[in-house]
Formats: C-alpha cells, structure tokens, sequence
C-alpha cells in the first residue's frame, strides 16, 4: 500500500447497487455513493475538507497528491479510492474500523471498479440536469404498447412510463376502484370533502362520467380551499406571532388571496411572482401588494431583551429557507453555517438569496410594530358581520322572554328574601386561615381579620391565605387595602412611596394531604378606584392575566382612604367539608418595593351585582331600607338572574353571540404583514458560522451558479421569482409537480419533497417526473391541467386492495401498482363529518373562526390573556381552513397537522391513539354525530341513510344486521337509563326536533359515532 498519498476517505454503508447491462450512469449509481459516504469530509466546505481532497468534481477526484489519484481515469488498479475500500489494513481501510460502519460490500466495491475502468464519465446529480420529455415507452413495432391489460388502459404517458416500470418489474396493475371509492377519493383528493349523496347516485362509473366529475371538482369553489390548505403548511402561516407572547395577528385576507387564486387558476409562476414581489409589480393592486404576505407569514419574536436585529435576521434567513423547501427542494438552511456538504451550493450562494430579502422595510419587531402593514378591507367581512347580527338578533328576543318568564318565580324570591334580611344581612364573611409569604415578610392576622405585614421588606412577594370556608358556595372575593400609621405616609405600603402595586391574584382549592391543587377561574375584577390613564399599573383588570407588567394601583387617589376590590368568580364554587380555599396575592411588578401592608380578604355566596361592584350588595340595600323604590327593585331582580338558570342560559348565549358580533366588525380592516422595500437597501454580508452579528464578505443578490444561474443584472425580488419558475431551472418544476403528485398519491415520486439534492431519495420513476414537469413548463404552470392530468390517469384510479406479497414486496406502493391507501389528514376528516352531518356551512373566506375546543385550552399557557371562546351559529361549522390557528396550541382536534412554525411540505401521517379518542369524545364530533342522527331519523331507514352519507355507498350483507343490533342495544340502555340519554344529546349548540325522542336520538348518536370511526370511513381508498 502506497503511504505517501494521506486522507481520510469516508466510506459509509450504501444500499445495494444493481447492475445494469449498459454503462455505469454516474448520477444514478455512482454520486449516491459519493454524496453518501465521502462529500461530508470531500466535498466543497474547504473548512470541513479532511486532506485537501474534493470527491465532488472531477478535477479534485483525479488530481494528484504526491504522485497518486484517488481515480485514475480507465485504471482502477491505480486508484487509491480502490486500494482503500478493498484494503485489509485497518490503518487504511476505509471507512475505519472505528466509524462502527461495515466496509462496502463486494457488488458495491465492484460497481467503482466498473466505473473507473469505463473513463469514470462525471456528470451532474440527476436533479440538477434540465428535465427532458423523453420519449413515452413504445412497443417493438413503433406504436403504443398496446400489451397492458384491458383494466389499465394507458390514457396518457402517465400510465405508459407506469405500465413500463411494472412490466420491468414483472407485476400486474389492480383493476380500477369502485365506484363510490373512486369518487370518494377524487372528491377528497380535489375538495378536500366527501361526495354528496346524490353526486354518488350520479356518478355511473363510465369514462365520461368520471371526468365530468373531475371537471366539476376543478370548477368548485371548495377546490381553492383544499389547495390553500396544503399551501398554508407550506407557507407556516398562523393567526398568530408565535414565542412566548404569541399576539394575535391579521394576515387572514391573504389566506383567502390563495383560496382565490388556486380557484381561478392562476398560473403558479404567476402565483409565485406575486407573493415574491407583488408590491414591486407596475401599478400594484392592493390585492397583489397582500399576496406578499407570503414572506410575512413567519413567526415573528417580541420577547423582551431580545435583539430586534437578531429577530430581523432570522427571518430573512426563514424566507430563503422556505423557498429551498417550497420551490427548489433543497436544504438550503445548511448553507446558512458554511457551504453545502453534499450539493453544489456555496455559502456565498445562501447569503446571495437572502440579500433579495435584507432590504425589507422592516426592524425585527412583532405584535402591531412589526411593519410593514397593508391596511385591507376584505370583501368577505360584511358577510360574517351578517351572520353575527342575525345571531345576536336571534338570542336577544330569547334573552327578552327568558327575562319576562322569570318575573313570576323572582315575585317568590323577593318574599323570601324579605323575610330573610329582617334582622340584617352581611353579604361578606371574611376569611381567616394560615399566612404564608413567599419572601419572608411577617404577616399576623388580627381579631377582625385584617392582616397586618412587618418584618423584612422584600422588593416583591407573593402573599397566601390558606382559610376553610363555612358558605354553601363561594361566589366572589373582596379584598380590601388598608392604610396604616407604620407605612410611609401613613399609606399602603412599607416602599418608599408608599403606594401598592397588585400585579395578579390567584385563586385555588387544596385538600388537605393532597399536593394536588386545583385552580379557580376569577371572571372579573372591580376596584373603587382606578386610575384614569390606561396601560402599566393601575387598573384592576390587570390582576387577571398573570403579567407582571400590570396590575392595580391606587397611585393618584386624592386621598388617603381605604380602597376595595371585588372578584367575581366564574362559577360558584362549591367545597368540601374538607376543602381549603387559598387566596394568593402576587406582588412582582418590575418597578417593586410596593408590596401592600395590611389588608383583609372576605368571601361571599352571592350573585349578580354583590360581586360586579364595590358598593353594598342588593340584599344589605334591602334589610336596611324602609321602603323599596324601583332601582333597588330591579337591582334584586339582577341578582336573581344571577341565579336562575333558564335566563343564565340565554344571557350566556346573547353574551357569545355579541362578543362575535364585535369581533367580525373590528376585522372590517384588517392590517396585513406584506412586503415592502425600504428607500436606501441594506448591505448584505456572509454571516461567519451564521452568527446574526458577525458579518463577513460583502455579497450581491444572486442564484445558484451551479444549479442555475441568476444572469439579471441587479436582480429585484421580481427577478428572482421569474428565476425560480423560469425554463432554465432544472428544479422548481420537478419540485412543483412532485407536491401535485403527493397531493393525491400521499407520496411523490420523489419521497422527499424537501429534498431533491445528494441526500433525498431518488425519484421512483425519474422520466415520469421529468415528463411531467417538461408538461408544467410547457403548459404555462397550468395548475388545473397538472391535476387533471394526474386524477385522470389509470394509476390513480386502481384499486388500493393489496395482496400479502405485494405488499411484502412494495410496502409503501412505490411502484404504482395499487391506489394509494393512507389516513386522511385530520381536518379533511372534520370537514367530512360536518359535510356528513348536514351541519356544514360551505361559505368561503372571511376572519378565522373558533371550533370546539377543551374549556380552559389557552388559559394555561397565556397567562389570562387569551381566552378561547368557540364560535356561535353558522361560523362553528366552517371549514377547517377558517380555524384560528394559534401556534403555541395548534387547534386540539388536528392531531396530525403539521406545526406551523416552519415551512412543512411533507405531509404528515398518524396511527395515534389520540386520534380515535379524538373522533370519539371531541364536541365536533359528538355534534355532528347528533346532526346526523337527528337528519337521519327524518328518513324511512335512518340507518342506510346514515350509511350513504359518510360512507358514499349502501349497506352490504351482513352489515345491517350488525348496525341494527347496536342500535337496539343503545336504545335498551338508554330506556333505562333515560338521563344519560339527554346528557349525551345535550352537548353544543344543534337543537334536534322536539318531536324525536331523547333516547331515540341518542342510541341514533351511538350509530353515527360508530360510523364515523370505521377505518372505511378515516381512509383514502
């Protein structure tokens, strides 16, 4: 072995190489192994490259080191790559004995022998070679092959480059689908939803028919909505800011910019150019300025002492970042560091593409300071603004009856409340308990419960009363702030100012022995004073939100005087004999030494105006008084509301439906995060290791000089969308039509739509996917055309029945010799249920609307401040699409959804147990379960009728027998227990004919959620 030539050459196991009877092709056969197991330590990162040897060209592989070549052209006897993969040596073996790796095996060191000895011809990565429509796979005699079987008819070079590939692999093709499946699975594939019960009866089966249905699909406005959702993954967008504060945010109207583009077939280099550069375009409409919200839809970082230049930096690189996953398939992200390992993409060339980005009139901020803004009225607002009023309409005329109604039970009350207060009434008891502080401070609590605080004076502390309560229920707390001669000034306080800042309460229930504690909603919050300038210390709401950097004060009062607040619970709150409540008062405001000094805390069962004021409650006014005038009067007749649950009930109800109604007309304009250059451009620099601050060489914007250069001179954000969809890219089409492919495949040809560089996975059937995107170019990135095109086709419409040993042999369908079978996303499958269920509300577009989600999902982890409050009326049984998206918690019920925190194009797929707890307990569900029961028992055979619409066909064989069993043993339970009947019925906002049973209606429910929860009915087929 020669020793003179040193490096270390890193061979890692390579799957098995078969031989081909003509020549070794370097890109499919020789740079895998390449890309694999050398270009990591070979490659182009000078700063990463072991022994000054590149393994990525040509030049560097065969130059000479000291008299010898890794590869000698014609000569695998004298290349050291040979002497090193097939060495016994362990000093020289490659790879080393201590990479744990097996050395190659002999088919894989015989395929580089073979190579060499050929002239080692180089050549380019297969996907960096311009696509070429070669020529569709023909018989001997110069015609279509016309050997396929009569089932697989070859309706395009789709099925031809298929039919080839399976007669190559000795396989037959599956029989086309059923009827119902195959509409079952075009209609989600296109819309996203199921087929209608009567477009199921309509569709024969015939040719003809099928592709008038596929036309119909195409032309449908929920065709947009099915496409936006893939490209809402695709672009990360939320309804929010993400990081810790996640505020809300507007970019809504460009949701539905892409709904409406993919429904009038905007071509997709069109498509790209506007979201790119819109804002640059000649004459720009407001419409093309917010497709640029695209680049805005990232997550945006207001966290305090972060660098807002740092934020800034981070989401220039997001954008390139994403447009390597979305347009050019690369991992462009690991350039951000040093240069590419494995493809030809220099850091250089990362740093290029951002600087197309650096000059975004930006500043790194978030929430309402993160410009630039489009300030937009979406035409689709006055519809929801509608629909709100109509609801508020609605439930205001209940709301007046239920007040009417209750007059007669509140003329009882009042007598017996009369009676009651005749020797006084004390609406407050106050609490006395243990005393805990969190810093140290000394808190004695006196006779009359007033605890007075001495000792140390931290700069901020956390005070607890940990007290039992004697009241049959707890309906709000009082606390009051006391002044006292030992404070500064005689004030609240032992600071120097001697005023209190308040920043949160919190209050929960313990069990004594338990270490579980259970946390109490506070509804809202009341105060004698509050001062008037808004924000920071001062108002009592702050209290509720658990942010430190507001609370109450009395700072301002014109004297000084006891002060009071009151705290209204959202419910009572009903404790156990052996229950203590804990009333903890947080004092961590950032300015501190304003930690209260005495106080006292009381509780009180009472409801109504008692808890939302601070003035004597409605029964005190009524034992002191000597004669009722109409304002007490009708202050007593509040507080009975309070308690009377059939006016709870349609108060609660008017409350939604306002708070909504306010909602849609505040997004009457809507202010948008788009695009827009600043007047004077940044400089861009190479950023040395990616640091934000650490700049390097100056660069120019540019492409990828390797895989496709940028050759504009002073090249616009326009300029470079043209460049991504221009005809001289070798990827961005392949790119494309492989996400159209995995749309309606599961998979695209190429398994890694991220990644069509040395490390992602070779395409299955490489000229198909260069046909196809030849036919993208071509037909001008006509996106309907491509779809149609693939939906058409005899592979897309085979059966996805598979025998044992098929599926042995091709577990994930690689070869295209079945349908495809996978689980459908989970918000396809709510879509579905309410499409099923009759519940479903198609119109498109408008602000984001809220599903049922668990009570309490936002509370936790926001500290008060955003509270989810499911949406009323029509809004509830919108489309998933519409769903506001929050990305600290995505919405519960898409237990398999991509994050949207980053560019996602893989979709992803789940066999999670959460989703069968999902489609069986979740209030989305449940309802449209009760939906369908109810429609269904309209019918003559509920049962069938139920059948045909989730699962588009009739009942078979057995299936009915069984169904109708289950029905009968739900109705036997239900008749005898007749109370879980309207507890399982009474859950969301459907009201069932009140001519339907109860327990009809439920054991109807039990047969839906069964139904919905059939793998037939959560597969694509």
């Amino acid at each position: 072995m020669r020793q003179s030539f040193r490096f270390h050459l890193f061979l890692f196991g390579f799957a098995s190489v078969t031989y081909a009877v003509e020549p070794i092709h370097f890109s499919r056969e020789i740079l895998p192994i390449l890309s694999e197991n050398c270009l990591s330590c070979h490659g182009q990162d000078e700063k990463h490259r072991k022994a000054d040897l590149r393994l990525d060209t040509r030049e560097g592989a065969t130059a000479l080191q000291d008299g010898v070549a890794a590869i000698v052209s014609g000569k695998p006897e004298l290349s050291e790559l040979v002497e090193r993969i097939v060495s016994d040596d362990k000093d020289e073996l490659m790879p080393p004995p201590k990479s744990h790796k097996p050395r190659l095996k002999p088919e894989q060191v015989e395929l580089m022998k073979r190579w060499i000895a050929e002239g080692a011809v180089w050549g380019k990565h297969w996907a960096y070679e311009m696509p070429v429509r070669g020529a569709e796979p023909l018989s001997g005699n110069g015609r279509s092959d016309v050997s396929a079987p009569a089932h697989f008819p070859l309706r395009s070079a789709i099925d031809r480059f298929v039919w080839a590939r399976l007669k190559k692999e000795q396989l037959q093709p599956s029989p086309e689908a059923e009827r119902h499946t195959l509409l079952r699975r075009v209609s989600f594939d296109l819309t996203g939803l199921p087929p209608k019960v009567e477009e199921v009866a309509a569709f024969d089966g015939s040719s003809a028919s099928y592709e008038a249905v596929v036309d119909r699909l195409l032309a449908s406005p929920h065709f947009g909505e099915r496409m936006a959702m893939w490209w809402l993954d695709a672009a990360r967008y939320a309804d929010t800011d993400g990081f810790q504060s996640d505020s809300n945010r507007e970019n809504w109207p460009w949701r539905d910019w892409v709904v409406e583009a993919f429904n009038a077939n905007m071509r997709f280099d069109q498509f790209t150019l506007e979201q790119f550069a819109g804002d640059l375009l000649p004459n720009a409409t407001p419409e093309q300025k917010l497709a640029t919200a695209f680049h805005r839809n990232h997550m945006t970082n207001g966290e305090g002492g972060r660098d807002p230049e740092e934020s800034r930096v981070d989401y220039v690189l997001d954008r390139v970042n994403t447009i390597g996953s979305v347009w050019l398939g690369l991992t462009l992200g690991c350039t951000q560091c040093h240069s590419h390992k494995f493809d030809p993409i220099a850091q250089t060339d990362y740093y290029g593409l951002t600087a197309f980005f650096n000059s975004i009139d930006e500043d790194g901020k978030a929430g309402k300071s993160a410009k630039p803004y489009l300030k937009y009225e979406s035409k689709h607002v006055s519809r929801a603004i509608e629909e709100a009023q109509h609801l508020v309409d609605g439930r205001k005329v209940a709301e007046i009856a239920a007040r009417k109604a209750a007059e007669t039970p509140f003329a009882g009350w009042l007598d017996a409340r009369k009676q009651e207060v005749r020797g006084g009434f004390a609406a407050w008891q106050p609490l006395r308990g243990t005393l805990e502080s969190s810093e140290g401070s000394k808190l004695t609590q006196e006779a009359d419960a007033t605890v007075q605080v001495a000792g140390p004076n931290p700069n901020q502390d956390d005070y607890r009363l940990i007290a039992p309560v004697k009241l049959a229920r707890v309906t709000g707390l009082r606390l009051e702030v006391l002044p006292h001669a030992s404070h500064v000034k005689g004030a609240f306080s032992r600071g120097k100012s001697g005023e209190f800042i308040l920043t949160d309460i919190k209050v929960q229930v313990r069990r004594p022995g338990s270490s579980q504690i259970r946390d109490v909603l506070v509804k809202s919050a009341a105060a004698d004073f509050v001062p008037p300038v808004k924000g920071g210390y001062g108002d009592i709401k702050g209290v509720l939100d658990d942010d430190p950097r507001n609370g109450w004060s009395t700072k301002g009062a014109p004297s000084i005087a006891p002060h009071t607040a009151v705290f209204a619970l959202a419910e009572p709150l009903v404790l156990a004999t052996e229950d203590e409540l804990i009333f903890e008062l947080r004092q961590r405001s950032t300015l501190g030494d304003a930690n209260i000094g005495r106080f006292r805390l009381s509780v009180t069962d009472q409801r109504g105006p008692a808890v939302m004021g601070v003035g004597p409650a409605p029964l005190e006014e009524l034992a002191s008084a000597t004669a009722m005038d109409a304002k007490l009067r009708a202050r007593l007749f509040e507080q009975f509301l309070a308690d009377h649950e059939p006016y709870q009930i349609a108060q609660r109800a008017l409350e939604r439906a306002n708070a909504q109604f306010n909602e849609a007309k505040a997004a009457k304009v809507a202010e948008v995060m788009v695009l827009a250059e600043k007047p004077q451009p940044r400089e861009t620099f190479l950023l040395v290791r990616g640091v934000w601050d650490k700049h390097g060489e100056k660069v120019q914007r540019g492409g990828l000089p390797e895989i496709a250069p940028l050759t504009v001179e002073n090249p616009t954000r326009a300029d470079l969308a043209r460049w991504l969809t221009g005809p001289k890219n070798p990827l961005s089409a392949r790119v494309f039509v492989n996400h159209l492919w995995q749309l309606c495949f599961g998979t695209g040809l190429v398994k890694t739509p991220e990644d069509f560089g040395l490390q992602g996975e070779r395409p299955s059937h490489p000229e198909l996917l260069d046909w196809l995107a030849v036919e993208c170019n071509e037909s001008g990135w006509d996106v309907k055309h491509l779809i149609k095109l693939i939906v058409t086709s005899s592979t897309y419409r085979q059966s996805s029945s598979v025998s044992e040993p098929m599926l042995a042999r091709d577990p994930e369908n690689r070869l295209l010799a079945r349908g495809s079978r996978f689980r459908l996303p989970s918000w396809m499958l709510r879509d579905a249920a309410l499409r099923a269920s009759g519940l479903f509300h198609p119109v498109l577009g408008g602000p984001p609307v809220k599903p049922y989600q668990p009570a309490g999902v936002w509370e936790e982890n926001f500290m008060g401040r955003f509270t989810y409050e499911p949406s009323e009326g029509p809004a509830q049984f919108r489309r998933t699409l519409y769903a506001f998206w929050r990305r600290s918690i995505a919405p519960t019920f898409l237990f398999d959804s991509a994050q949207r925190r980053s560019c996602e194009v893989r979709t992803p797929r789940t066999n999670t147990p959460l989703q069968a707890l999902t489609l069986l307990n979740d209030e989305n569900y449940l309802e449209a379960s009760r939906a369908l029961a109810a429609l269904a028992l309209k019918k003559p055979e509920p049962i069938r009728e139920m059948v045909q619409r989730v699962l588009s066909r009739d009942l078979r064989g057995s299936e009915a027998r069984i169904l109708e069993r289950e029905r009968e043993r739900a109705l036997a339970y239900y008749h005898a227990h007749p109370q879980d009947a309207v507890r399982l019925i009474a859950r969301g906002q459907f009201v069932p004919n009140a001519n339907v049973s109860s327990t009809d209606l439920a054991a109807h429910m039990v047969i839906a959620s069964l139904l919905f929860n059939l793998d037939e009915a959560i597969t694509h087929e």
